[in-house]
């Protein structure tokens, strides 16, 4: 992982970091620049200062903070970026939430490695398309 870059292209944000370093390793196996966290305000943090592409947030983070409050945060300081929920949460408001803030999607855990990847190149050509 690139630590000082001045652009990543994926950012990930899980609480769990077991399952955050094996998704940053295998994202990295695949080319990506990864930057990734445990907690949502070292995230947020390091989004305003940086460029990044796609986001892949988890929506519990046992915090205040869950993924959707950092997606709307994000998103209000101008972050564009397409944002993946990867979360076992399957509350229908969580849902309708992610698809009022236009996540570009909602993958429930435990998610196949490849259908990952196949997200996250989706997601990364949405992203280049809209900057």
């Amino acid at each position: 992982m690139q630590g000082q870059a001045k652009h990543v292209d994926i950012l990930i944000l899980d609480d769990d970091v077991d399952l955050l370093a094996s998704v940053a390793e295998l994202l990295a196996d695949y080319g990506y620049r990864v930057k990734a966290f445990a907690d949502p305000e070292s995230a947020i943090e390091f989004a305003v200062a940086r460029t990044f592409a796609v986001g892949l947030f988890d929506y519990r983070l046992g915090s205040i903070k869950n993924g959707l409050d950092v997606v709307e945060t994000l998103q209000a300081l101008g972050c564009k970026a397409s944002y993946v929920m990867i979360t076992a949460e399957v509350e229908q408001a969580t849902q309708l939430r992610a698809l009022h803030l236009k996540l570009f999607d909602y993958m429930r855990k435990p998610v196949q490695p490849e259908k990952l990847i196949e997200t996250v190149e989706r997601a990364m050509q949405q992203s280049k398309l809209a900057a």
